[in-house]
């Protein structure tokens, strides 16, 4: 099954996580890259709000997954809920695709997101196949 694992991450915690996932599973990593670069304080400021509200974002690199049946999503957790470029990923999934949502938190939760990113994906005709947390810190 031709696997990718598809991963935006700020600090660096989501792509050394989003690595070791696509070297275990012998996938492809594909980076989303934001057009508006976020830092700490952006990602607090504008990020947060948009991400409580599952906005998403235009990128200036955004990954082809076209004949990828396996897709695994990983992005940080902010206010609760993925970061914004991973609405921006949802988006570009292709109609029948497998999806994995991974989320890296400090806390290691994004319980109260679970049903909206399910929903999320299942409305871009998607099987989710999994939900995980990762906890980036321990």
């Amino acid at each position: 099954m031709k696997t990718a694992v598809v991963y935006f991450s700020l600090g660096g915690a989501t792509r050394s996580f989003a690595r070791a996932e696509a070297n275990a599973r012998g996938a492809d990593l594909l980076e989303a890259v934001p057009e508006k670069k976020y830092n700490p304080f952006s990602a607090l400021v504008r990020g947060c709000p948009a991400a409580m509200r599952q906005k998403s974002v235009p990128l200036s690199q955004a990954p082809d997954l076209t004949g990828y049946e396996r897709i695994v999503l990983m992005a940080p957790v902010w206010g609760g809920f993925p970061a914004p470029p991973f609405n921006s990923i949802a988006g570009l999934l292709p109609r029948g695709a497998e999806v994995e949502a991974l989320l890296v938190s400090a806390s290691g939760s994004s319980e109260k997101s679970r049903a909206k990113v399910r929903a999320l994906l299942e409305a871009q005709g998607c099987r989710v196949v999994a939900q995980r947390d990762i906890r980036s810190h321990r």
